[in-house]
């Protein structure tokens, strides 16, 4: 029997496209960290500083879910970051990192900071897409729009 194959999926029709957890982090964490440039470029710093600190979440995510150490361990801390530190040096630099921001980035969110310093948030997204591109196996650490 044959199957009918999309023309622009590539896949089966009527067969459910099977992605990991870690891809799944990885297509989010992209979609965000696009948002961040877009926003970063024009001007909304605030709107930036959420979209990149969620897209360095979701690859906080993907690293996390491939981590054998985080899955055999019984009381795993409740952030992101502190698991994302159990990985291995280059998770716990990342965390060390991206963990900096979490501050800014509640104080963005709650309103009481409505306009983040423009270094502060382009260092979010440079280290955001820096954290992503290794993760993803991407060459340069630069992320295209």
């Amino acid at each position: 029997m044959s199957s009918v194959v999309s023309a622009t999926t590539g896949s089966v029709y009527g067969a459910t496209p099977v992605t990991s957890r870690h891809d799944e982090f990885l297509d989010s964490a992209r979609l965000l960290l696009g948002d961040a440039q877009r926003q970063l470029a024009a001007g909304a710093g605030d709107l930036a500083v959420e979209s990149a600190y969620r897209s360095a979440l979701r690859t906080a995510g993907a690293v996390i879910s491939q981590s054998a150490t985080v899955a055999k361990r019984k009381r795993l801390p409740t952030s992101a970051w502190e698991k994302l530190a159990l990985t291995g040096p280059r998770g716990a630099y990342w965390a060390e990192n991206l963990s900096k921001f979490s501050r800014m980035r509640g104080r963005v969110a709650s309103g009481i900071e409505l306009h983040p310093r423009v270094e502060d948030v382009e260092r979010l997204v440079g280290l955001a897409a820096s954290f992503y591109a290794e993760t993803a196996g991407e060459a340069d650490g630069v992320f295209a729009a």
